[in-house]
């Protein structure tokens, strides 16, 4: 991850009780009643009543304790234990050992109860619209949005991607809410609100973020993963090739009019090797990385050209390559906080990589200085 979120303790977060409630009475046999709920929810079951044809919140309840009673005493037991012990989601993602509820492993019409009534109906539409759980929480989904943008202030770049900002200013509607533990799969943590994290659209759409499991690799092992408001040493930039446009082909070419290049991302903390994979291959960060810089390098030099240059009149571009060096790691010194500007670091990785020796050729081309007078 670019940087670490702030996580906002919210009123909203009481919502967690009535999952964690409502499993852990329904353990023993037992019919349905309202009692398994916290007591300020029960107003909620009360008021449910069915529309359009659809089942009311309270009915889908009632079909999710009818499929949670058909599992075998110990396996309720079993899953609720799971369930309260992965209410830490952090500690899900730093141990690869630690069981994590696949509500689909116990019963396929368990985890369509649980996707049904959690995740389409307490989620996507009774947190958003239902006024007596606003009314009794005192708050609203929109405010706990707003507990996020005053707390992460400073932050106003998507820290998933680095490439694209949050919608954090007046009017604006606000971004989506990622699951980290995507809510198909874990329906049962839908509404656990330490699972929750606002994301740039770009990451939370499909062939990115989108359902890309962060707890397993594509054959079902265990990984570990960045925890999003959990702090981390970060990653570190560097480009290691650069492929000019007369060796692409056609498609390339059109894509990429000022040649391509190829970065790399790895951990400054080697401990974080493994999170560090799995968060680029969930957010597809080398294919994206490489893509803006190919595509965005011309506006780094415009900046440069256009900006940075008419600010210092001190500066002389000539052909001395060790004056350029200087004047240009001057410019990338300044690009700006990753928190509060999108592509920073890319673009810092691009100005290191023309000030290398062997690059100079890249330098005087970004400088304007003819390459023939400069040789």
């Amino acid at each position: 991850m670019i940087y670490t979120l702030k996580y906002p303790s919210h009123a909203i977060e009481r919502v967690n009780q009535v999952v964690f409630e409502f499993l852990r009475n329904s353990i023993p046999v037992c019919a349905y009643s309202r009692n398994l709920f916290p007591e300020w929810f029960r107003d909620v079951m009360a008021n449910s009543k069915a529309q359009g044809g659809n089942k009311s919140f309270e009915d889908k309840f009632i079909d999710l304790h009818t499929e949670y009673q058909k599992l075998t005493l110990a396996n309720r037991q079993l899953l609720f234990d799971e369930f309260e012990a992965g209410l830490d989601i952090k500690s899900l993602c730093d141990e690869k050992t630690k069981a994590v509820v696949l509500s689909e492993n116990y019963a396929a019409d368990l985890h369509a109860a649980l996707k049904t009534v959690l995740k389409d109906h307490f989620y996507s539409t009774a947190l958003g619209t239902n006024k007596t759980i606003q009314d009794k929480l005192g708050t609203t989904l929109r405010n706990h949005y707003t507990s996020f943008k005053t707390l992460n202030d400073s932050g106003r770049v998507c820290p998933f991607c680095g490439l694209h900002e949050y919608a954090l200013l007046e009017g604006e509607a606000k971004d989506d809410y990622d699951h980290w533990l995507y809510k198909s799969k874990y329906p049962i943590y839908a509404v656990n609100f330490s699972n929750l994290v606002p994301m740039c659209d770009k990451c939370n759409q499909g062939g990115v973020k989108g359902t890309a499991d962060v707890l397993h690799n594509d054959d079902g092992t265990r990984r570990e993963s960045f925890y999003p408001y959990e702090s981390n040493q970060g990653v570190r930039l560097s480009v290691n090739k650069f492929s000019d446009v007369g060796s692409l082909s056609d498609d390339e070419k059109e894509k990429y009019p000022y040649g391509y290049y190829n970065l790399d991302v790895v951990q400054q903390d080697p401990t974080e090797a493994e999170k560090v994979e799995t968060w680029k291959s969930v957010f597809k960060i080398e294919t994206r990385f490489n893509s803006y810089l190919s595509s965005h390098n011309k506006q780094v030099k415009d900046d440069f050209h256009e900006d940075y240059l008419p600010d210092h009149s001190e500066f002389t571009l000539n052909n001395d390559i060790a004056n350029l060096r200087a004047i240009v790691s001057g410019f990338r010194n300044q690009l700006g906080n990753p928190k509060r500007k999108t592509g920073v670091v890319i673009n810092k990785a691009y100005l290191d990589f023309i000030c290398v020796p062997g690059n100079e050729h890249m330098l005087y081309t970004f400088c304007n200085i003819n390459l023939a007078q400069a040789i």
